[in-house]
């Protein structure tokens, strides 16, 4: 079996388990396309048999997340279950003044990844680190995220919820933070769900897309059964086309893999076995 199963992860189970699980319930190698943090629940991307060659260009695609969270509370995880680190009573902040912030934050912004987070900090997890108290080990660096819409679905004073649409490595919990940083009040994240990933969303769950399918969102390139071998062989060909990377199918439709064009030549990056 191989293609890329969409799944439902609940809350309290790591990405990594749920990939196992998916692995022992259809009984092939499974692996995922993206971290889904322990405590938020939501659509995950199960790369499947051959398909797991492929898991790292689905890090284009956008993903869309709904999340509830509370003003006032400030936590070591930027979560609710997290320790309590800051807590203001008195909130002296309205929905028009959320509003307003929230618009702040569209477009290109920088994050801190949290310190309880699967963020690599000299080749260890931070919260590996975090959790044996090493913490002046952790000096997580900044990283630059889009945010591409942010909406306020509901707003009742401390409690608000918004759905989001981000770029791959945004870290949610960090933006609710940081939203409640800018209102000076501190904030924490109480449930965050991720709804879609690109164009899989809850009508995608319990599927199975063939990969060429999945992997809709690149361009095609079509080639004779001679120039598809010369590529399996590792042979790099003379193509005059636009740069990129590209689904490479046969002239029967039929998928072979993904290469690269760069400076009018091919090249395979990733092929199908036989």
């Amino acid at each position: 079996m191989e293609g890329f199963y969409i799944g439902y992860k609940p809350v309290g189970i790591s990405s990594s388990k749920f990939a196992l699980d998916v692995s022992k319930s259809l009984k092939t190698k499974a692996g995922h396309t993206g971290t889904l943090d322990l405590e938020a629940e939501g659509i995950m991307i199960i790369a499947l048999g051959q398909a797991t060659k492929y898991t790292q260009y689905f890090n284009v695609l956008e993903k869309t997340y709904e999340a509830k969270a509370i003003l006032g509370i400030k936590t070591d995880t930027q979560d609710i279950t997290g320790n309590i680190i800051q807590k203001i009573e008195n909130i002296s902040v309205s929905c028009e003044d959320l509003k307003n912030t929230l618009s702040k934050f569209i477009g290109e912004i920088t994050q801190i990844p949290p310190i309880y987070s699967a963020k690599k900090v000299n080749g260890k997890k931070a919260y590996t680190l975090a959790r044996k108290n090493q913490t002046e080990a952790l000096e997580l660096k900044p990283i630059t995220v889009n945010i591409y819409s942010i909406e306020l679905l509901e707003c009742n004073i401390p409690y608000f919820s918004i759905r989001t649409k981000v770029s791959t490595g945004t870290y949610i919990r960090t933006l609710i933070n940081d939203i409640g940083d800018a209102l000076k009040v501190g904030a924490t994240a109480e449930l965050i769900k991720r709804v879609a990933i690109g164009n899989f969303d809850k009508d995608s769950v319990g599927k199975i897309y063939d990969i060429k399918d999945a992997l809709y969102f690149l361009p095609s390139l079509i080639l004779n059964h001679n120039a598809i071998k010369s590529l399996k062989h590792g042979k790099i060909l003379k193509y005059n086309s636009q740069n990129g990377i590209y689904k490479l199918l046969s002239e029967d439709g039929k998928f072979h893999g993904i290469v690269e064009i760069k400076n009018s030549f091919l090249k395979a990056l990733r092929m199908q076995s036989e």
